[in-house]
């Protein structure tokens, strides 16, 4: 469980000291990462196919988010269901977020969005690259942060923010399921400059400019604190999943994609 927040404003050394035990918890991801398996109950996140295949379709090429399955069983759902029924609750389905239009009303300036994020958008170029439901995404009893098939997750472990609120908040999605793409299949594709939307349950939005988005490797991931930066200044957002790029070494590509973007004010 993260540290309670301090009734007086922490040092350096303290901040330090509690970032560390964050990339401690985080750390896990080097495990997940290494030993990426997909099984057909619930994979892994960055997690390759099933079969241990890769995809079919070559990676770089583009794939409409329409149609890429889409998670619609009441029965795949993260630990997060365990943990926070209300999160749940609140969140939408994956087959309802997905007809909301994407043009709800912006947060007010300065302001953090209220209720649970429930769906990220991409553009790219004119394109909709991502377009997934989004739900709260806890450790699981194995320390995997897991989210289903079909849909993206954001971490809502306590102490990591949501998205639009202050600090990184981290989303994570599979590249692949089964031999076909996933929610995050085209993340690789995205530029600097491309427009990240997250809606939230309320029809409030939340935008935010990309302004890295590179391939790393599974050791560098978990120790790269421009990524994990959970106490950062001003509200980011980072996206992750494999890098499918990157060779199949027992069933689990080698390597990752991050982006990293900063929340855009009006």
């Amino acid at each position: 469980m993260a540290e309670q927040p301090e009734s007086t404003p922490s040092t350096r050394q303290e901040r330090g000291e509690r970032r560390r035990g964050y990339r401690r918890r985080t750390a896990v991801i080097a495990a997940v990462v290494a030993a990426l398996v997909a099984v057909a109950t619930g994979g892994v996140w960055w997690a390759v196919s099933d079969d241990g295949q890769g995809t079919a379709v070559d990676p770089g090429t583009y794939v409409d988010p329409s149609d890429i399955e889409r998670s619609t069983s009441p029965s795949a759902t993260s630990s997060s269901s365990s943990r926070s029924s209300s999160s749940s609750a609140s969140s939408s389905s994956p087959s309802s977020s997905s007809a909301t239009s994407s043009s709800g009303s912006a947060a007010p300036a300065g302001s953090a969005p209220d209720g649970q994020p429930t769906r990220v958008q991409v553009t790219s170029g004119g394109l909709d690259v991502i377009d997934a439901s989004l739900q709260a995404t806890y450790l699981d009893a194995q320390n995997v942060l897991a989210p289903p098939f079909g849909v993206a997750g954001w971490y809502a472990e306590e102490g990591w923010p949501k998205p639009g609120h202050q600090g990184s908040s981290i989303l994570v999605g599979h590249i692949n399921q089964g031999g076909e793409p996933d929610v995050f299949w085209n993340l690789p594709q995205v530029k600097v400059g491309d427009v990240v939307t997250v809606t939230y349950g309320s029809g409030s939005t939340v935008k935010f400019k990309i302004t890295r988005s590179e391939a790393a490797s599974k050791a560098a991931v978990p120790q790269d604190d421009s990524i994990w930066d959970h106490d950062a200044a001003q509200p980011q957002l980072r996206l992750i999943t494999c890098d499918p790029t990157t060779p199949l070494e027992g069933g689990h590509y080698e390597g990752n994609w991050v982006v990293w973007a900063d929340e855009m004010v009006a």
